[in-house]
């Protein structure tokens, strides 16, 4: 996957691309974080709950149905974020400063994802998805460093795949599986942009397996269709603060909601 130059191309560039991407986690952590969490008292899976309000409150259905396709809206945000480090990581100079602030935007993220979800400063309940990123930024570089095709490598890639997954599901990252399961897939069809977006959406289908909101995931590769591999104009710092920004007012908002 190149970069193009020399000319320009209608098209999003990576500040839009980007964009979307925020747009459809903005709809993600709506749904969980006020919706679900706060204004139906999901916290903790308590369905019994969640029946009782909807019983009392006319008005329940109507959010728990919103909040139903704001939560399969955000599953179109991993196909967008995935692609984007797999393209960071083919062009970055400097990989390991590349993975010290993503991972350095991971742990920032922390504080302000649980405070959105769950309305604490710390919980147990799950990780912020950077943390996949991360992982998944990992075995990408352990990927490349074993690319040369032999049974040898071809096993120690599903080795290191098989490690990243159970890792995610071991630390809760949420939707971590489901990251590494389409950097695997976008790694492998690097080289083939014409069936790229078939098989990865494919992958987002299996990812079914794991949330059935993932049907609309595939829905992500629309904007990955339109991107004209341009950088676009933003600076580096609101680039890694907009998400842990966009957590905080959100966690900010719902503290009136609760």
């Amino acid at each position: 996957m190149e970069r193009l130059s020399g000319r320009q191309r209608n098209g999003i560039t990576t500040v839009g691309l980007r964009n979307w991407g925020m747009l459809f986690v903005i709809c993600g952590i709506v749904s969980r974080g006020i919706l679900q969490n706060r204004m139906l008292g999901m916290a903790g899976g308590n369905t019994a709950h969640l029946m009782d309000t909807m019983m009392n409150n006319p008005d329940a259905m109507g959010i728990a149905t919103l909040a139903l396709v704001l939560q399969a809206t955000e599953t179109c945000a991993m196909p967008v974020f995935c692609y984007m480090l797999l393209e960071g990581f083919t062009h970055t100079k400097d990989f390991f400063r590349y993975l010290g602030r993503m991972t350095a935007l991971a742990l920032i993220s922390e504080i302000p994802y649980n405070f959105a979800i769950d309305g604490q400063l710390l919980s147990m309940s799950s990780r912020n998805p950077v943390f996949g990123l991360v992982l998944c930024l990992i075995v990408l570089f352990l990927y490349q460093r074993y690319e040369a095709k032999s049974f040898v490598n071809t096993a120690i890639k599903f080795c290191i795949f098989l490690a990243a997954f159970v890792w995610c599901k071991m630390l809760g990252i949420h939707d971590g599986a489901c990251c590494v399961i389409i950097s695997t897939v976008l790694w492998w069809c690097r080289n083939r942009p014409n069936y790229r977006n078939l098989i990865a959406c494919s992958a987002t289908v299996a990812c079914m397996l794991f949330s059935p909101f993932y049907m609309a995931a595939p829905m992500g590769f629309m904007a990955i269709h339109f991107y004209n591999g341009e950088a676009g104009d933003e600076s580096r710092i609101l680039r890694y603060a907009m998400y842990p920004a966009i957590l905080l007012v959100i966690g900010i908002a719902g503290l009136f909601l609760v």
